[in-house]
């Protein structure tokens, strides 16, 4: 979740962050050649290639014709959940999955994939059983790991969202994505000289984003330090912006019950500040 950069309206209620596009139905996705017939290896080698391509949509039509010759191949459906969820068809994706898992329920890559969906859906409750299956049998799945986090953190479960980041930070303590996830968790339930501590230290390294410097101004803000807020915005927003986020924040404020985190009292609050699952 990051404070909105400029020509975003700031908002309460934010679409989580998912690596995701819009969910357009695939159409015009059959420009190969009709007597081209490949096997699953085959096809998974052409749609990785369209994918490292930013072909998502290429890549969803491959494994769209191939899943209709081969419904029964888990792992094609699988394969064909995830690059229509990458292109943005989260309906086609949601079915390929569960027809994945209906075929191999020990598939993680589908569950994962649900779970995304789910988070994108605004369905915490969904998606957190999703990635809990996977740690169930994949404890050191730092993905799933994250995803139960912001999913814990949506349901205002502060605390198991953060020992679920920790778990995560315990496997790859340099996770840029985790280690934003932790930062604003804890500043939104209130824990703010820690969240400043861990986004700071994520803001100086050389790969940091605007979304890491704008949760570090929220963290700030939350705080009540203004001066401080408007200096870490001022890298990537405007006078404008960072005035509307500020009197954002400073609602944020007014409608914290006392000893309670910002996120108790606005549990959507920053949806849209979160990064990747």
């Amino acid at each position: 979740m990051t404070m909105p950069l400029p020509g975003k309206p700031l908002a309460i209620l934010g679409l989580l962050v998912l690596l995701l596009t819009g969910c357009e139905a695939l159409n015009g996705l059959y420009g190969q050649p009709s007597s081209v017939s490949l096997d699953r290896n085959g096809v998974a080698h052409v749609a990785a290639a369209a994918e490292a391509s930013g072909e998502y949509a290429t890549a969803a039509g491959l494994y769209e014709k191939y899943v209709a010759a081969h419904p029964q191949d888990a792992v094609a459906q699988a394969g064909f959940g995830e690059a229509a969820l990458q292109a943005g068809a989260m309906d086609k994706a949601s079915e390929s999955f569960a027809k994945a898992l209906a075929l191999a329920p020990d598939r993680s890559d589908a569950r994962m994939g649900l779970g995304r969906i789910y988070l994108a859906k605004h369905k915490p409750n969904q998606a957190l059983a999703e990635f809990q299956a996977v740690i169930a049998s994949e404890p050191k799945n730092l993905r799933a790991l994250n995803g139960a986090g912001i999913a814990f953190d949506l349901l205002g479960r502060s605390q198991e969202a953060q020992q679920s980041y920790r778990a995560a930070l315990a496997l790859k303590p340099d996770d840029r994505a985790v280690r934003n996830n932790l930062g604003l968790s804890l500043a939104l339930s209130g824990a703010y000289d820690q969240a400043i501590t861990e986004l700071s230290k994520l803001t100086l390294e050389p790969e940091a984003t605007a979304r890491m410097r704008q949760n570090l101004a929220l963290a700030l803000g939350l705080k009540g330090d203004d001066a401080g807020m408007a200096r870490v915005a001022h890298t990537d927003l405007d006078d404008a912006a960072i005035a509307e986020n500020q009197r954002f924040v400073a609602t944020m404020r007014r409608l914290t019950k006392p000893g309670a985190g910002a996120f108790e009292a606005h549990p959507a609050a920053a949806a849209e500040k979160r990064t990747g699952s």
